[in-house]
């Protein structure tokens, strides 16, 4: 019956303390408006009525978006567990100090702005691997929605120190792979809204890879087919307008693009390159069973994410795009027609205007960003954004580039009235 007692006295207690945070959230609105004071009152308590705190603060504010709010229970959390460890309360009390800044932090890390290292930051504070799991899970359910291109690279940087700090701690090994897996799906997303991989790069071999006598290339193209083939690149000679290597089902991870694949004679080969995303510089190596390492360095000549630069006047919606446009390719007047057979897939034609000019494409359209991505015959890259021009009005501009030639080339079209 004293044990009762003294647990009601305890709940009575902890509820009237409940009250006064409610008041006190009403008034400076975060729920302990000062915490030095608020940590000696719970030190002139017992184990049990400190544990019964955080517990009530959890339970009152599991729920919270506010970042004031969410700082002031971290805040708060720090200072009852450092007490709680010093008067040696009961583990019960200790993980209830805890899980309420764990619940601080995971919400303070869905909710504030995102940023990289302060998510890594959230992420090492977290006391067990199930909050640091549940963080990238939360990232990895979100990413669908998300198609501002600076988040997406924050998070990038997020889960890559996720990654490491898993592995530090000695995490099982489903953890960092989780990590590793939302990384990939960023970059996937980061390739298709911010493709500054894709496009054509001037480049020239180093002084030993000429010496191989070799027909040389100073031209290299990366296309996203919207096909099977999935990422496209060519290694040309402008000059003789001749592909010397040519690579289908290319892979890439963050900056760095590979693959391999065999020549017309069936020369076995494989390249790998990496482009700074900052830049546009690219170095990479080409290997051959004949020729062991042919090396090229060079700068980017022209990227799709040129394209996708700036924002849209209006807000797009898929009729926005389908029907006739009229303007030029390549110098070339004519009209372009755009139709959607099927879901998020966009077949268009370009005609020219004496007809003798026929080129089809197929790809996708973006309305958030107000960019068509197009391609035919996975060797031509049409990509069109629409915008304001020079002269104030709005209209679909953009460019073309070629995996065959190494050629750019100017597009501009506006709706046929």
């Amino acid at each position: 019956m004293k044990k009762f007692l003294s647990s009601f006295v305890a709940v009575c207690i902890v509820s009237s303390i409940a009250v006064a945070n409610v008041s006190r959230a009403a008034t400076c609105g975060v729920p302990t408006c000062d915490v030095e004071a608020q940590i000696l009152e719970l030190r002139n308590m017992n184990g049990d009525q400190r544990g019964m705190f955080a517990i009530n603060l959890t339970n009152q504010y599991k729920n919270s978006t506010d970042s004031a709010v969410l700082q002031n229970l971290y805040d708060l959390a720090v200072e009852l567990h450092a007490l709680s460890t010093e008067l040696k309360d009961d583990d019960w009390v200790l993980r209830a100090s805890n899980d309420l800044k764990n619940a601080a932090i995971i919400n303070l890390a869905k909710y504030s702005e995102v940023n990289g290292e302060k998510l890594v930051g959230f992420y090492k504070e977290f006391a067990t691997a199930t909050f640091r799991y549940n963080l990238i899970a939360h990232w990895q359910t979100e990413l669908a929605n998300i198609e501002d291109v600076k988040t997406l690279n924050e998070l990038v940087i997020f889960a890559e120190g996720a990654r490491d700090h898993s592995y530090a701690v000695a995490d099982e090994d489903w953890i960092p792979r989780a990590a590793t897996s939302l990384i990939s799906a960023i970059t996937i997303k980061l390739t298709s809204l911010d493709p500054v991989h894709e496009g054509l790069y001037k480049v020239a071999l180093s002084d030993a890879s000429q010496a191989l006598g070799i027909l040389p290339f100073d031209r290299v193209a990366v296309l996203d087919s919207s096909s099977d083939k999935n990422l496209i690149v060519s290694f040309i000679n402008s000059k003789l307008k001749t592909i010397v290597f040519t690579f289908n089902h290319a892979e890439i991870s963050g900056s760095k693009i590979k693959g391999s694949g065999s020549t017309a004679n069936g020369m076995n080969t494989s390249f790998e390159l990496e482009v700074d995303r900052a830049s546009g510089d690219v170095v990479g190596t080409v290997f051959t069973t004949v020729h062991d390492r042919i090396e090229f360095s060079g700068s980017q000549a022209f990227s799709t994410r040129s394209v996708f630069a700036g924002a849209a006047p209006k807000v797009l919606v898929k009729e926005d795009i389908l029907g006739t446009l009229k303007g030029e390719l390549a110098g070339v007047a004519g009209t372009l027609k755009v139709k959607s057979f099927r879901d998020n897939v966009y077949s268009a034609t370009f005609v020219s205007n004496n007809g003798s000019i026929v080129i089809n494409f197929t790809g996708r359209f973006y309305p958030k960003n107000g960019v068509l991505s197009l391609t035919s015959k996975e060797e031509l890259k049409l990509t069109l954004s629409y915008r304001v021009n020079a002269a104030g009005v709005e209209q679909w501009q953009g460019a073309s580039f070629s995996v065959k030639t190494g050629t750019i080339a100017k597009a501009s079209f506006s709706a046929q009235n």
